[in-house]
């Protein structure tokens, strides 16, 4: 299983309209048929992160992944979502077992942002930065 797991803060300014599309788009996201579960509401760490609210996407493995990745409703809450964020910060979590599990998620997410230059831009990536999120 791997944990996708998001922590996230919207713009000073967002509307509520923004807001709420934006958080039902990642609903949406949790719904695709690559996803075993999702969590998406209030983020309940540290105040002092900076991050107001979280999403966790269960998938089942690194094929599971790699589907998600792809999916056109993920891609759709990029868009939808990335314009609204003041502050974000993603991270997997696996109980693969496997030793070079993150070099195999960080490959997926290369592959995909190399494919997609206009997500790439959005994310604030060029090629030559690499990877600076895990989303």
């Amino acid at each position: 299983m791997i944990a996708h797991v998001l922590r996230f803060r919207f713009k000073d300014g967002t509307s509520e309209e923004d807001f709420a599309v934006s958080m039902n788009a990642f609903r949406r996201t949790g719904q695709m048929s690559t996803v075993s579960f999702a969590v998406v509401g209030q983020y309940s760490g540290s105040a002092g992160d900076g991050y107001t609210h979280s999403a966790v996407f269960g998938l089942a493995d690194l094929e599971a992944l790699e589907r998600y990745m792809y999916e056109p409703a993920h891609r759709e809450a990029d868009f939808i979502v990335h314009p609204h964020m003041a502050k974000i910060d993603v991270f997997d979590i696996s109980d693969e077992g496997e030793p070079d599990i993150a070099a195999k998620i960080m490959d997926i997410q290369r592959q995909r942002l190399a494919a997609d230059p206009e997500l790439a831009q959005l994310l604030g990536i060029v090629a030559e930065d690499g990877i600076n999120t895990g989303h």
